[in-house]
């Protein structure tokens, strides 16, 4: 799941992998973006999206959002009895590529204040070597489908890591990954980190997927009331091209 149309960059590469399993995605556009709403705000929504996804019966739940992830998963794992999955930022990853030097976080409010980032940037001993980027109003840009709006807003937002000489970048939202284009264009020394293949290889292996060889399949969802073929089809075209 996810507040939208983020989360598909994770299933696209779910759905490259060649195991027969069946995908539910949800996206929760009515009520997007989580990002710019408060934590219990984000649970309650996070909570009602998986209600929906146990009354059909799956086997285990990736909140595939950053944001909900930051702001639910500890408290829905306590609560439900199928696995729940999430994101990470790549911060690990990021800081162990670029030793001695500072990384940037593109991230939401929500993602940046949570306490799982604080804790992991204690754990990681990084917490003068990340640079914190808010980019509220980005997420919802990809859903739209507003890739000027999305470039206007990330010229704003690249102006700092650039001045300051930070070339790597880690997406902290599964949206960002579709705005890797416009990223590379904007700021062509950057070097990209996002944690969508580091979910996809742990999901893999906790659920032994690799025992059911064949052909994925998946169905979408959308909470979103307006214009629901128009919806299926941009999802349809991010999943097969990205933005």
């Amino acid at each position: 799941m996810d507040s939208g149309m983020g989360g598909l960059s994770v299933l696209r590469e779910l759905l490259a992998l060649p195991y027969q399993v069946e995908f539910l995605y949800y996206g929760d556009l009515a009520n997007s973006p989580y990002g710019e709403k408060s934590t219990s705000q984000i649970l309650d929504l996070t909570r009602a999206v998986c209600h929906f996804f146990i009354s059909k019966k799956v086997d285990a739940i990736l909140l595939a959002c950053n944001t909900a992830t930051s702001a639910a998963a500890l408290k829905l794992r306590e609560e439900l009895s199928v696995p729940i999955f999430g994101m990470e930022p790549a911060i690990k990853p990021a800081l162990l590529a670029h030793e001695k030097e500072k990384i940037a976080l593109l991230a939401t409010a929500v993602t940046h204040r949570e306490e799982k980032l604080q804790e992991l940037k204690a754990d990681l001993g990084a917490k003068e070597r990340i640079l914190h980027l808010n980019c509220d109003g980005l997420a919802h840009l990809v859903d739209q489908g507003d890739l000027q709006g999305a470039r206007n807003l990330l010229q704003n937002i690249l102006r700092i890591p650039k001045e300051e000489g930070v070339k790597a970048l880690v997406l902290g939202c599964t949206h960002y990954v579709f705005l890797k284009n416009e990223i590379m264009d904007l700021y062509p020394e950057a070097i990209l980190h996002d944690g969508n293949q580091g979910t996809v290889r742990h999901l893999a292996n906790s659920l032994h997927l690799d025992r059911v060889s064949g052909r994925p399949t998946f169905e979408l969802h959308f909470s979103s009331p307006e214009k629901p073929n128009g919806i299926r089809q941009f999802a349809l075209q991010l999943l097969e091209r990205g933005l």
